[in-house]
């Protein structure tokens, strides 16, 4: 009697430790069911968020040149420069660089070059007179009322020109552009 004791009882705990290994390796699967369930929620609210990095939307270059051309009306000139485009603006979109530049117009629009224009209602700041003071000839420029603001004295003395010179100086001579206004310098010179 003792053999067959001994028997059912390794026989229960034959048939305890099987019952007991498929519950812990149903826990296990159900564990790791669970995991990829909630991988898979997780991706799909992703989805939702997925942001295209390849875009054909044009944005500004570190390198590019800003064309600025201004129009004004009350003397009729046309002022274009070119200068480098401001850190501030560099990556952003034509609708961002719109409200960077307010009161312009953006005629053209790429990532290499952006073409800007206004019209200005005054006189353009390069309408200068030239005169005799305190022994040299001086500079003024005129504003959008017509008056001739003093910019400064040149180095050139008035004291070798010629009667005629002096008597335009004394007049005022009129010169519009920079660089009309740097070649009648030279002739002074």
């Amino acid at each position: 009697m003792k053999k067959w004791i001994i028997t059912a009882l390794l026989i229960a705990i034959f048939i305890f430790a099987v019952i007991a290994g498929f519950m812990v390796n149903s826990f296990i699967n159900f564990s790791k069911e669970e995991k990829r369930s909630n991988q898979a929620v997780l991706a799909e609210e992703k989805s939702d968020e997925v942001v295209d990095t390849s875009s054909s939307e044009i944005i500004v270059s570190p390198k590019a040149n800003i064309i600025l051309t201004q129009t004004y009306s009350q003397c009729g000139h046309t002022i274009t420069s070119t200068e480098m485009v401001p850190r501030e603006i560099v990556n952003l979109n034509q609708g961002k660089v719109q409200e960077y530049y307010d009161g312009w117009n953006i005629d053209e629009f790429s990532s290499d070059e952006i073409k800007l224009s206004r019209n200005n209602s005054g006189i353009c700041g390069e309408h200068y007179i030239l005169r005799e003071s305190d022994g040299y000839i001086s500079i003024s420029c005129k504003n959008d009322i017509g008056e001739y603001i003093f910019k400064g004295l040149t180095d050139i003395s008035v004291q070798y020109l010629s009667e005629e010179d002096l008597a335009n100086l004394e007049d005022g001579i009129e010169v519009v552009g920079r660089v009309n206004l740097n070649k009648l310098l030279e002739n002074f010179e």
